[in-house]
């Protein structure tokens, strides 16, 4: 099972994905040292739900804001949180952020995920907590791959938990690295599924000849695994 998503903090992140879109973005809101990190456009079948995970650069820092961009309001997004007291920082939060989008409309939309991380000295580990009656299990950790995506292509792109841990689930998420919103109708020019083999997650990516080069067609590759 995923980590809790934390109602509080989700709430904040779903009330910045409806802003619209080319608006000014809030992740580094009230933060004094903050790095901004832009995800690519993640597309969000129709009626359907899409995850990203976008860490911070060169691990050291961690994620201190968050914020997100969609092409509809019909689009709601929120991030797993990890348990933990206060809330904060290196608590709440890690390196990265799982992004969960859900579209509600009956077309393919997207959404930008955005990060605000603060510089730090030791990189961001976890943080857990016991509870006094039953202790729950560590915060699962996200593991992830990018395999881009040109006019033509058939590529292969594959993640692995680490030795010590064990492989949960897997997923692949299509995305564009644009600045503006992507031409949604490049959507279909550009296909990808996954599977679990042995410990390992496996994507096949593959687009048509039609797909132009100034698309940045990326695919994300990911595990969730159990420490």
């Amino acid at each position: 099972m995923k980590p809790v998503l934390l109602a509080v903090v989700a709430a904040l992140a779903v009330a910045a994905a409806v802003a619209p879109v080319g608006s000014a973005t809030n992740e580094c809101h009230g933060i004094q040292s903050c790095i901004r990190v832009p995800g690519p456009w993640v597309i969000v079948p129709a009626h359907g739900t899409a995850d990203y995970l976008l860490t911070c650069p060169n691990g050291r820092s961690v994620v201190g804001g968050l914020d997100a961009q969609a092409t509809t309001r019909d689009v709601r997004v929120s991030f797993d949180g990890r348990l933990g007291a206060p809330v904060q920082p290196g608590q709440t939060t890690t390196r990265y952020a799982f992004f969960h989008g859900v579209n509600v409309s009956a077309t393919r939309q997207a959404f930008q995920p955005l990060l605000g991380c603060i510089p730090t000295q030791g990189g961001g580990g976890r943080s857990t907590v016991s509870a006094r009656v039953v202790p729950v299990g560590q915060s699962l950790e996200y593991r992830s791959r990018i395999v881009v995506v040109g006019p033509g292509d058939v590529k292969f792109g594959r993640v692995a938990c680490q030795k010590t841990e064990k492989l949960v689930d897997g997923w692949h998420a299509m995305a564009f690295r644009t600045k503006q919103p992507p031409n949604l109708a490049n959507v279909g020019l550009v296909s990808a599924r996954h599977a679990v083999v042995g410990k390992k997650v496996v994507v096949t990516a593959s687009s048509t000849d039609a797909l132009s080069p100034d698309a940045h067609a990326i695919v994300q590759v990911g595990a969730e695994c159990a420490p």
